[in-house]
This record gives structure tokens, sequence and C-alpha cells, in this order.
């Protein structure tokens, strides 16, 4: 079963989450991204939010809604049928975060569609490019680590394996 909406929200509890800095991150998964890309896909997501704060000393967060259409049973099959999953990726040690000159999204618009992300490391910096469907590129640059987290829409962790 694949989780459809015809306008992806980001729910009011993870968007809390986010921002008070409560996400259980210590049980998520601190990988690559060529890690990361060998098993999973952003194609197909959308992409709900960015945050940075000032606070948090340098670290991005992405809030995606994954599509299950693209996701491995490993994960499908821990969350409930029809149900949202979503994916954070906090990156550390930020030192950039741009979005491409493209057709900016409106906020009564839905979110658009990732349409495919790649990442290129030089020196000690790592830049991870998402592009979505209308001709934008996030471009997120950043010298620390990632970390990810799989949460369905019941507030529970899911196993990333990878």
């Amino acid at each position: 079963m694949v989780f459809v909406s015809t306008k992806p929200t980001l729910p009011r509890w993870l968007c809390e989450n986010i921002l008070i800095g409560t996400l259980p991150w210590h049980h998520g998964k601190c990988q690559p991204f060529s890690h990361f890309s060998e098993v999973y896909t952003l194609h197909d997501a959308y992409l709900l939010g960015t945050y940075q704060s000032a606070d948090s000393h340098g670290e991005t967060v992405l809030c995606f809604l994954w599509d299950a259409l693209w996701l491995p049973k490993s994960i499908t099959g821990q969350a409930h049928a029809n149900e949202p999953i979503f994916l954070l990726i906090k990156a550390t040690n930020t030192l950039g975060l741009s979005l491409s000159t493209g057709t900016l999204p409106q906020p009564d618009q839905q979110p658009r569609r990732i349409l495919n992300a790649e990442h290129v490391v030089l020196d000690n910096q790592t830049a991870v490019v998402i592009d979505d469907t209308k001709g934008n590129a996030l471009t997120l640059v950043f010298s620390g680590q990632l970390h990810y987290l799989a949460i369905d829409n019941r507030q529970r962790l899911l196993n990333l394996g990878f």
C-alpha cells in the first residue's frame, strides 16, 4: 500500500519536535549520503520543510514525506498501510543552504515532488543537491555528518537498517 495525499503537510507534533529540538536523533542512523542512497531514494518524496536555528550550532533539518512506492519492504512493513512515513535528515556544521531560481513553491500550493538527489564531496565539505519536478534545486553544503530518522504518523521510529 502507498500513502497518497492531495496536499501533504507536516503534522503539528512533528513540526513541534523539530522546532523544539526533541527528536530522538540518538536512535537514528549517522551515515554519509552515499550509504543512504545505496539503499534508499528521495525520488517522488515531498520536501515538507527545511529548518535551521541559530541555537543549534549550524544544524539543518530537512523533512520529507517519503513515497512508499520506492521504499523497500523492510521499511513499509514497519508502518501501517496507507499511513505516511516521514524521513528527517539532519546535517551538522551547515555551511550553506540555497534554493535555485526556478519556480518557487507558493504557500497555498502543494509541496514539490523530488526528482532526484545527488551529492559530491570536496575536501572536508559535502554538497547534497535535491532537484524537484519544477526545476528547482536545493543545495545543502556542510562539513559535519548526516543523521537520519524515519518516523511514521503514529510517532514511532522505523528501523532504517543501512
